[in-house]
Order: structure tokens, then sequence, then C-alpha cells
């Protein structure tokens, strides 16, 4: 799975629930990320591991983000 932005809590839960093998995250989440940033539940000793590789396109990732909101904040 690729995400532009790291996945929330509840995210990475369906993540792991969903058996999803490796996960691709463009950019981390300082607020809110539960996949290394604020905590790491895919590192806990559930059922099922992700591997997760970070940091793919990150600039471009950050972009999409930025420019959305600015583009929401003007509506």
């Amino acid at each position: 799975m690729y995400v532009t932005l790291e996945p929330c809590s509840m995210c990475a839960g369906a993540i792991i629930a969903s058996r999803i093998k490796k996960l691709y995250i463009g950019t981390m989440d300082p607020k809110t990320g539960a996949c290394g940033s604020v905590l790491n539940l895919l590192e806990y000793n559930f059922n099922h591991k992700v591997e997760v590789q970070k940091g793919i396109m990150q600039k471009e990732c950050e972009y999409i983000l930025k420019d959305f909101f600015k583009k929401l904040r003007k509506k």
C-alpha cells in the first residue's frame, strides 16, 4: 500500500487487520503518525507483521499535501 502521509493509529490498525504485506510512506506525520512518528503500532507483536519503507518521494508528497490544504483554505 502506498500512502502520501503516515497513517494514524486507526489506519495502522486497519492495515494490520487487512494483512497488508508492505507499506510505503511518503512523508511522516509528527502530530498523529502511528508508524514511527508519535508511536509505532507496526512494531508490536501482533499476529501479522507489516514491512514499512519510509520517505518514498517525500518532497513530492509534502508538496501535494501542502498545496491541497492551501487551496482548501482559499475557498
